[in-house]
């Protein structure tokens, strides 16, 4: 019998957001659940939800940093269904730096088209007040690595794939790796949690996001399934 694994972090009120990186700006509306009506007074409980398509796990296209690419409406739903391959690299501390050799020693054997699932612990942290400003994040040494593999959609637990202060040694190299992965028209997958529990190698992914038109992302519900 297949085991279901639920990838995504929930959405509650006063949750992280990616507000807390520096020169954000404020930006990006921060998840607010309010009750408008209830079953005592009204008859019938409903919600307004305030969010923006980074809240909580969410699934991105190209078009979130390339214009004229691939908006979500345009994928068809079963692009969004996928062979997957889990790589856990050893689990990460608060701004500690995931590098290639994590990924070449952990990593199983990418088919063509799979989703690329890496779990690096930090999706255990998803209630922390830290969990966006301390994350750890992929050195730009990963960058080729990743190009390589025959990869569809990309998934991790962190909530950058490339953070500012990730290049301590040489902050002239860095840059943003998402572009290359965009231009190979791979679809971005983050952050997860519960990764550290899916045991197979491989499985398929289900990562369905929100139905809005014109959208480069929209938050997901991710689920692995594993047989």
């Amino acid at each position: 019998m297949a085991r279901c694994i639920d990838l995504s972090g929930p959405l509650y009120d006063s949750m992280w957001s990616y507000n807390a990186l520096p020169n954000l700006g404020a930006r990006v509306p921060e998840f607010v659940s309010e009750r408008v009506t209830t079953v005592k007074r009204d008859g019938f409980e409903s919600f307004k939800f305030t969010l923006s398509s980074l809240s909580g796990t969410y699934l991105e296209t190209g078009a979130h940093m390339l214009e004229g690419t691939r908006v979500l409406d345009d994928y068809a739903v079963s692009e969004f269904i996928l062979p997957a391959v889990v790589c856990h690299v050893p689990c990460k501390q608060p701004r500690e730096l995931i590098r290639r050799a994590d990924l070449e020693a952990n990593c199983p054997p990418v088919h063509p088209g799979d989703a690329l699932l890496i779990d690096c612990g930090w999706g255990n942290r998803w209630r922390s007040p830290d969990f966006v400003s301390g994350g750890p994040s992929f050195h730009p040494e990963c960058l080729p690595w990743l190009i390589e593999q025959p990869i569809s959609l990309l998934g991790v637990d962190v909530p950058c794939i490339e953070a500012y202060w990730s290049t301590p040694e040489s902050p002239e190299q860095g840059g943003n790796m998402l572009i290359p992965l965009f231009r190979n028209d791979i679809l971005l997958l983050a952050p997860l949690v519960n990764l550290d529990r899916v045991r197979a190698p491989r499985g398929e992914l289900i990562a369905l996001p929100l139905k809005v038109e014109g959208a480069s992302g929209a938050p997901c519900r991710a689920i692995f399934r594993e047989d």
